[in-house]
């Protein structure tokens, strides 16, 4: 009988940061390589060792260690040192589509100037799986994926096949007992043998081909005896071969026949908990890690790329920007299950990929703005978004009174009046020599900063000088400071008083319904003076409407009903429920006795702005909420007796042609150890919910598997909609990095997580989890004290989501259309209107330059194939669709046909 394999893949899981800070971790790591990379070269039996998948661990060695570089990349070039294709191990649900494709493109890039890239799909410890990810793989020329949590029971052995959407698939490797299954063998040949035999019988029928063992764990050290114990295990028995080899060499050689087929994400807590709390903790962090990406890959990028000139595109720039937020994409730092000095800095990181991004953004549309043939104070109006839509622009004018403003072609919209200002700005006296220090803040033609119009100086009696400025409008002639900075200098060294004051001209902010504008397009606005056409938004008591909206607000309960113009009908909405949280930053879990709190103790309604543009109604609430939760690090019995009163204010606004309530939820939170949710009843019963996630929308039932090491609680993860449908009608929830949702009440109601405040980064024994997901250390900063916003949106429908269109929804709720005023520098070379991108057929999720010109990534978002159009500078557009390596796979111009779900990138001529 010939001897079973055993493959033994030495490796380490390196978290760069989780319960300690990055730079201890970094430490530690570079202890790891000074010891590895000797043992490597001096030990031939020592053959291999994976690095976990990840490339940025070779940079983050490299800045202490930069003599190293060759000895890394002639290990990894041998085979021997196993690097990517990862930059990092990112949690796929946490992050968007698109900052994968960059991980990914990143890490093979990476790995390549090493030799190359693990061309294997390491997949290690993600918390669950998305749908897309054997497409990606695909996509990126990989033929395998390794994966532990998410498995469900269906899988019944140790590989299958997974498809993705769009029916492309890679033979999934999974890891039984996970990625530790090897960690810390014997330093002794017949242990070695009696662990394998353990493993086999463990496995019993769940294996298929030969045994894998992966022999590391957590930030583990190499075992330097592994060569050894491994040949001599092979000299004393003649069972089992074992061998030190990897991923890339084992997979291929591992059985394809007859596997089970899964189809879709890896979900599962049947047998390794996916932690699935960890989208609801922390909701400061989504939000921030939201704002961030839509920053750079829905305005700056797609505006750089298609509106500055390809010389000045912001390569660099936008380069740091991705890998800002590619090194947060680490499951440990999105999910924020880290200490607080960890949050702390993956908060940084996100502030800074955001600032580049709204930088970028606003040098983009300047540049078309200083092209733009249009009169100068002009307002430039910009769609970042593929889809033809509407928005709001506040803009400030000079004068007072009604205004309205005029688009390029004539048409007139509407506009509303936020505020009026103007008069005096800045007034003082000055006596002597001391009038130096108002000098100081006049230079050439500025006055603290302001643009100066006129100034002068007259006297007003016995040595008292009056000097008056006058600041500027846009577009006024300036005056050049000058000479009265010498006069005001010689008057006052004279001993003479200066009576100095500056004066602001009217002006209002004016906020305007821009219409319609189209996907990457572009129109061009300017204000004029008087009423303008009557506006279609209106608030008046406890009522608000649009022309697709009709809402009432209940006084008593502070919910709301929603009427569609076609009929469908809500009520009940914004139902704020508190319940307490005896769970940790990885999973929710409720107290042994808890008590929930949906009744406010008084509502008070109050009209911000009636319209004609937008109309907001704020719904204050108070509500008396304990103030904490009595238990420990092990698990938590009940909320305290002691209550503590909490004003929660939800503002709605509607705006012009919007298909969905705009709404706002902001409270200071001072309790801790508890969730709080917005509950929504829905039109109709249903069966479950569609969820936007990677380049794919989610089916979802109402119940979720899980096993003996996690309850299976069906709150799922949406990236920025869900929607509750029964086919006919629908009610779907926009949001701004709200992640999780549930579907509660035997289908009857959608509640989404607002707030879940906890004290610990791990319990020990949550009602929910009955094992540690990690330390049991304190976290402070996970109870949430202080100012919280959430932002979302309602949106009742006909059909189901497809129907509803909410892809642009989710546009039009998330993506801000841009602005920026013509000077009168302008080079007139571009028409006051136009389209610069056309895509009909499908969503855009990239638009980017690359040395080899436009880079346009979109994918199918139907279950059916069809017919995608691309119209560039409007011309049907040419060139290539490539792999995620860039690859030329084929030409292509005006349209490409396109599987369901199917993910494309172009390259355009």
């Amino acid at each position: 009988m010939s001897r079973r394999t055993v493959a033994i893949v030495p490796h380490t899981h390196w978290d760069r940061e989780w319960y300690s800070p990055f730079q201890d971790f970094r430490m530690r790591l570079v202890k790891l390589l000074d010891t590895l990379l000797p043992m490597l070269e001096a030990d031939l039996s020592y053959a291999r060792f994976l690095l976990d998948g990840q490339t940025m661990v070779l940079d983050d060695y490299l800045e202490i260690r930069p003599e190293a570089e060759a000895a890394l990349t002639r290990l990894a070039a041998s085979g021997r040192l196993a690097v990517g294709p990862w930059m990092v191990l990112m949690d796929e649900f946490m992050v968007s589509g698109e900052t994968m494709v960059r991980d990914l493109q990143l890490g093979m890039a990476r790995g390549a100037q090493f030799g190359g890239a693990m061309q294997v799909g390491y997949l290690p410890d993600m918390f669950g799986h998305v749908a897309q990810m054997p497409q990606l793989l695909k996509l990126a020329g990989l033929e395998h994926a390794v994966v532990w949590r998410g498995v469900p029971l269906a899988i019944t052995q140790t590989a299958f096949w997974w498809e993705a959407p769009d029916g492309s698939r890679v033979r999934a490797e999974y890891l039984y007992g996970s990625y530790s299954n090897g960690r810390d063998l014997p330093d002794d040949a017949k242990r070695l043998v009696g662990r394998a035999r353990d493993y086999e019988a463990e496995l019993g029928s769940v294996r298929i081909g030969d045994l894998l063992l992966m022999n590391g764990t957590d930030h583990q050290m190499p075992q330097p005896w592994l060569g050894r114990v491994v040949a001599e295990a092979n000299q004393i028995q003649d069972e089992y071969e074992f061998v030190v080899t990897s991923l890339p060499e084992y997979l291929p050689t591992q059985p394809v026949d007859g596997l089970a087929t899964w189809r879709g994400e890896l979900r599962s807590g049947a047998r390794a908990n996916v932690l699935m709390g960890v989208a609801s903790n922390r909701v400061d962090i989504h939000r921030a890690c939201a704002l961030a990406e839509r920053s750079i890959e829905k305005r700056a990028e797609p505006l750089s790329a298609l509106f500055r000139a390809p010389a000045a595109y912001p390569h660099a720039l936008l380069g740091l920007a991705w890998r800002l937020l590619v090194a947060n994409s680490a499951h440990d730092s999105s999910c924020a299950c880290s200490s607080d000095e960890v949050v702390d800095q993956v908060a940084v990181r996100y502030a800074e990929a955001r600032q580049l991004g709204d930088g970028l953004t606003r040098d983009a549309v300047g540049d078309l703005a200083a092209s733009v043939d249009a009169p100068a104070g002009t307002t430039l109006v910009v769609n970042p978004t593929a889809h033809a839509r509407g928005g709001l622009i506040e803009v400030s004018i000079p004068g007072h009174g009604p205004a309205h403003v005029v688009t390029d072609d004539g048409r007139q919209l509407p506009a509303q009046v936020l505020a009026e200002r103007g008069g005096l700005a800045f007034s003082d006296v000055i006596i002597g020599s001391k009038v130096r220090w108002v000098l100081d803040l006049m230079r050439g033609v500025e006055f603290a900063g302001n643009n100066v119009a006129t100034a002068t100086i007259e006297p007003a009696g016995d040595d008292v000088y009056d000097v008056s400025l006058h600041l500027a409008s846009p577009g006024e002639t300036l005056s050049d400071l000058g000479d009265l900075r010498e006069e005001m200098l010689k008057l006052g060294d004279g001993g003479a008083t200066l009576r100095v004051k500056a004066y602001r001209p009217p002006s209002r902010r004016l906020l305007f319904d821009a219409g319609t504008v189209a996907g990457f397009g572009w129109t061009t606005v300017r204000a004029v003076e008087g009423e303008g056409p009557s506006g279609r938004v209106h608030a008046a008591g406890t009522a608000m409407n649009n022309e697709h909206l009709d809402i009432d607000i209940d006084p008593v309960r502070g919910t709301y009903s929603l009427t569609t113009r076609d009929g469908v009908s809500v009520s009940g909405l914004g139902r704020l429920v508190d319940g307490g949280d005896g769970g940790d930053t990885y999973n929710y879990s409720p107290p042994t006795v808890d008590v929930e709190i949906s009744d406010p103790e008084s509502v008070a309604v109050t009209v911000l702005e009636a319209g004609p543009v937008r109309a907001r109604v704020a719904i204050d609430a108070m509500y008396h909420w304990p103030k904490h939760a009595h238990g420990d690090g092990r698990l938590c019995t009940s909320r305290s007796d002691e209550l503590v009163a909490v004003a929660v204010r939800t503002t709605l606004e509607l705006r012009p042609d919007e298909h969905f309530l705009r709404v706002r939820t902001e409270l200071d939170n001072q309790c801790d150890d508890h969730r709080l949710r917005a509950h929504f009843p829905l039109a109709a019963p249903v069966r479950g919910s569609d969820a936007e996630c990677a380049f794919t929308v989610v089916q979802r039932g109402l119940d979720a598997e899980g096993g003996e090491l996690e309850f299976g609680l069906p709150t799922f993860v949406s990236r920025r909609f869900v929607d509750a449908s029964d086919g006919a009608v629908g009610l779907a929830v926009l949001h701004d990095g709200l992640l999780e949702y549930e579907i509660v009440g035997d289908g009857t109601e959608l509640a989404l997580t607002l707030l879940r405040a906890v004290g610990y980064l791990s319990r020990s024994e949550p009602s929910l989890r009955p094992n540690p997901a990690g330390p049991i250390d304190a976290v402070r900063g996970a109870q949430m004290h202080g100012p919280n916003v959430c932002d979302y949106a309602v949106l009742p429908h006909r059909g189901d989501w497809r129907t509803a269109g909410l892809y642009a929804e989710a546009d039009t709720f998330l993506v801000p259309l841009e602005r920026a005023r013509v000077s009168a520098v302008s080079s007139r070379s571009v028409p006051g209107s136009g389209v610069a991108l056309e895509v009909e057929g499908a969503e855009v999720s990239a638009v980017a330059r690359d040395a080899g010109g436009l880079v346009v990534r979109l994918f199918r978002s139907a279950p059916d194939a069809g017919t995608v159009f691309v119209t560039y500078a409007g011309l049907p557009a040419r060139g290539w669709v490539t792999d995620l390596r860039g690859a030329p796979l084929e030409s292509f111009e005006g349209s490409i046909e396109m599987r369901p779900w199917e993910i494309v990138t172009l390259r355009l001529k």
